[in-house]
């Protein structure tokens, strides 16, 4: 009896090994691209896809090889490669001869970390990427990585990777929902749906995708989409937070002639620094202007802003900016208000409640429920000491991103821009402007008397112009003005002068010692305050506001040498400039890492491994067609070569048709000879699969000989390009037809 020839059946199909992880690669890169709103920089980001190349590399091998893949230990695999990965990247100086990791690697790592948990707490979106941020970030996403990997790869359960990868959303809505606009909506979403869809690569479903698509955006827009669209709840500075009205905060610029103008010279508060500049005492500071009335800006009360849990850096200040780290311990006497006095820019407070909140933009601090009544309290702040010369070299502002505090009612008077204009006249950069104004406030034109109106309306100020009488009310609110229809961003700081000396390092403050300055932006450096007015509590200008005032900046801003060697300053142009101590330039804000850049050694092992990614579907095509090709011969792993082979030049071969076809079309591509090794392997296939036996047997030699021809005949039928293609980018890898 015959035995009827059985169907040939449908040639296995190479599973795709590469596709899911460039799936989850292209996710996890643009989940990291949503939070670069938490961030002023980018530097972080290279480390994380640094990392997450790393571990899907890792997985890809693993999964590739089939004795690898056997031993069920590719999550092992990646973290312990995670784990070295880290290392190199986050604390590279602690690699013995820059190479290996010593023994303090690991613990130097996990310092990192610790310090990263601590810079969460002391700053505000957007800050600089400092090293502990970056640290948590790539440990972080290394081992979310791993875990969406094993769901898509091993598992294949994207729907609850998806669900994972929107929880990495959560960080920059919680930390930074000011900062996030419609597009770092969109990048979440379109890795959502990335991985909603890794389950259709490699297969064949009845069903469309389009089901999934659908429901993934339809569980976006309602439980992501919808809020982000839903409007802010601001509370303004002068609304209670809740119907109880727990907060209520008023605007303290309103009072001040009141306080100026009073006879009660009475005891406000006391306090001992170390500061020779003794700064004023700041409350708050307005920059919102409606033609009217200053007052402060919106912003969100967070109840969980606690200031006694150490406060953001100051806004703007680089690694650059001179600084100095300063003690004030402050006894309220009389003072009963709801903005704790403190001197700019506050980093810590100690000896209050936990219900003393800030505001990050302004540092304000306010109490939720509290008053300054017989409070004593420490601050320790970041005193912003410039230079002269490093304010001449700030570069003018982008109108666009500084559109609030350049902006002014289309009412205003057009004697304040014209003013301005004259007053500046010659001045060729943004300080000298800045200067000039404050110049020309000082001047003997103008008087002070606390006889003018208490507002800094537009007309107000139109007629103190005119007039030149008033005090600070109408001085730092016209400054404020010019300076912003010169395109200098300006706002007013209010509070109290420094007050009377009391002995070394002690002062008295009283009410009528109120008083409010401008405040203008320079880049580098961030706030800088300017005194205009010329009389009543102000007092002496700071040095760094005074044309030819390099010097004396530096001398005051760091009165006492220090045995430590100190950062070098820019050259002002003289020989002795003074020197700024060490305490006065240290970075608290991990600027200085994050804007040098990554190192050579990070760059170097960034460049590897975009390297071995882009080798590594020409090496896994290399391990397969060895598998292949392994002796003794397999007729079913021949030909499976043969198809791979051609799906690579870009001419698969459909199942529909037979192997014999198949070879005679091929054979066309190569010489006389060896279509005989072509017709060999074709018919050991056949006996293969119809005769149960295999009688022609394939010489491993003759065999490679054959596919080598065969390569180069598809090669020239493809093209170059194609040629290229199919030797580093292999299609047969991927598993696509």
């Amino acid at each position: 009896m015959t035995a009827a020839p059985a169907a040939a059946p449908t040639a296995p199909r190479t599973p795709p090994i590469l596709l899911p992880a460039l799936i989850v690669l292209l996710a996890m890169t643009l989940a990291a691209v949503s939070m670069t709103a938490v961030f002023s920089d980018t530097v972080w980001l290279v480390q994380v896809l640094a990392m997450v190349a790393v571990v899907l590399l890792t997985g890809a091998v693993f999964r590739a090889v089939p004795a690898l893949r056997a031993t069920g230990m590719t999550v092992i695999a990646q973290f312990v490669v995670a784990a070295l990965a880290a290392v190199y990247l986050c604390v590279p100086d602690t690699l013995a001869a820059g190479v290996l990791p010593s023994g303090s690697s690991f613990g130097q790592l996990f310092a990192q970390l610790a310090t990263g948990i601590d810079d969460i707490y002391s700053t505000t979106a957007p800050t600089q990427s400092t090293p502990g941020f970056r640290t948590i970030l790539t440990v972080g996403f290394g081992l979310i990585t791993m875990l969406i990997d094993g769901l898509v790869s091993d598992i294949r359960a994207p729907k609850v990777a998806g669900i994972l990868l929107l929880l990495v959303y959560i960080i920059p809505v919680l930390l930074a929902p000011r900062e996030l606009k419609w597009w770092h909506f969109a990048v979440i979403a379109a890795a959502f749906l990335l991985l909603m869809l890794s389950s259709y690569v490699g297969s064949v479903h009845l069903r469309s995708p389009a089901t999934a698509i659908t429901a993934g955006a339809l569980a976006l827009a309602l439980g992501v989409g919808l809020p982000v669209l839903l409007p802010d709840i601001a509370v303004r500075p002068d609304q209670p937070v809740d119907a109880q009205g727990d907060l209520t905060v008023i605007n303290p610029f309103l009072d001040l002639k009141q306080d100026l103008s009073t006879d009660d010279d009475s005891m406000a508060f006391t306090y001992t620094t170390d500061d020779p500049l003794a700064p004023p005492i700041r409350l708050t500071s307005v920059s919102n202007f409606d033609g009217t009335t200053w007052m402060p800006a919106e912003f969100d009360l967070d109840p969980f802003a606690v200031a006694v849990d150490g406060m953001p850096s100051a806004p703007g200040v680089s690694a650059d900016t001179r600084t100095a780290e300063r003690r004030t311990d402050i006894s309220i006497v009389d003072l009963d208000q709801q903005h704790l006095p403190a001197p700019y820019a506050p980093q810590s407070v100690d000896g209050v409640s936990r219900r003393w909140i800030y505001d990050a933009q302004t540092l304000t601090i306010v109490g939720n429920g509290e008053i300054t009544a017989g409070a004593q309290y420490g601050v320790d702040y970041l005193s912003v000491e410039p230079t002269a010369e490093a304010l001449r070299e700030a570069q003018p502002v982008s109108a666009t991103e500084f559109e609030d505090l350049l902006a002014l009612p289309q009412d205003t008077p057009q004697i304040i821009a014209d003013t301005a204009d004259q007053v500046t006249a010659g001045s060729e950069n943004e300080w000298e402007k800045a200067v000039a104004l404050q110049e020309y406030f000082r001047s003997d034109a103008f008087t002070y008397s606390t006889d003018a109106p208490e507002e800094a309306s537009g007309d107000v100020l139109a007629d103190f112009l005119e007039d030149k009488q008033g005090y600070c009310v109408q001085f730092s609110g016209a400054m404020t003005a010019m300076a912003r229809s010169l395109g200098i961003p300006a706002r007013i700081g209010v509070g109290f002068t420094g007050g009377t000396p009391a002995g070394e390092g002690a002062y008295e403050v009283r009410i009528n010692q109120a008083h409010a300055w401008p405040e203008l932006w320079f880049e580098g450096t961030g706030w800088v305050r300017f005194e205009p007015t010329p009389g009543g509590p102000a007092g002496t200008p700071p040095p760094w506001t005074e044309a030819g005032g390099s010097d004396d900046t530096e001398e005051t801003a760091s009165p006492e040498p220090t045995e430590e060697p100190t950062t070098e300053e820019p050259d002002s142009g003289t020989e002795d400039a003074g020197e700024p101590t060490a305490e006065a330039t240290e970075d608290t804000t991990g600027g200085d890492a994050a804007s040098s850049g990554p190192s050579w050694p990070l760059i170097a092992t960034l460049g590897a491994l975009a390297l071995v990614l882009l080798a590594l579907p020409a090496l896994l095509r290399l391990l397969a067609a060895g598998r292949r090709l392994r002796e003794p011969l397999d007729p079913e792993r021949v030909w499976e070569e043969v198809r791979a082979l051609a799906r690579d030049h870009g001419m698969p071969l459909s199942p529909a048709i037979t192997v014999h076809e198949h070879l005679e079309r091929l054979g066309e591509l190569v010489p006389g000879p060896e279509r005989d090794g072509l017709a060999e392997i074709g018919r050991a296939v056949d006996e293969s699969r119809y005769a149960g036996a295999v009688r022609t047997e394939l010489d491993g030699a003759r065999v490679r000989s054959t596919l080598g021809t065969l390569r180069e005949g598809l090669r020239k039928q493809a093209g170059t390009a194609a040629g290229v293609r199919a030797r580093l980018w292999p299609a047969s890898v991927f598993g696509l037809r």
